[in-house]
């Protein structure tokens, strides 16, 4: 003879529309639960956007950057020219008179240049005894040339180096 299992099934008493019933074994969250998590996830998000947006405005920043860097750069150039020209030299291109600030810079209006010149009488590298520049000549065989460009979404790029006369 075979045996016949019942299984226990929880015997719930009947109830009426709009009664509440809890069993012990209910699952879920509660309104108050759910509004916490979405408050919780809410400010984590906003965190994670405003690394997101910080990252897409510095995302334009690099054209401007390398356009600044290249202006400063031209203008070097133009001094470096100008101090190996046969025609000018050292003294020409020590002279900041040349070398007017461009606000704006011709083709670039939302860039300004300027170039600064000093003269050393000290040791070159370290900046001692720097005399600022109507014109180098006299005062030593060494000029730090200064090119700052700026651009109001950037800031500044500066290029510098060294003139001689030797």
């Amino acid at each position: 003879m075979e045996k016949l299992i019942i299984s226990k099934i929880p015997l719930i008493p009947p109830f009426k529309k709009g009664d509440r019933v809890l069993l012990n074994n209910q699952k879920g969250f509660s309104l108050i639960e759910t509004i916490i998590v979405i408050i919780v996830i809410s400010i984590g998000a906003i965190g994670v956007l405003t690394v997101f947006i910080t990252g897409m405005k510095g995302a334009a920043d690099p054209l401007i950057t390398i356009q600044a860097v290249e202006l400063a750069q031209e203008k070097l150039d133009i001094i470096i020219a100008d101090r190996q020209n046969t025609a000018r030299s050292y003294n020409y291109a020590t002279n900041p008179a040349y070398y007017t600030a461009e606000n704006p810079v011709s083709g670039f209006t939302s860039f300004n240049r300027s170039v600064a010149i000093a003269c050393f009488t000290g040791t070159p590298f370290t900046g001692a005894g720097s005399a600022p520049a109507p014109s180098c000549v006299g005062v030593g065989n060494y000029a730090r040339v200064t090119v700052t460009v700026t651009h109001a979404a950037i800031g500044s790029a500066t290029a510098v180096t060294l003139l001689t006369n030797y």
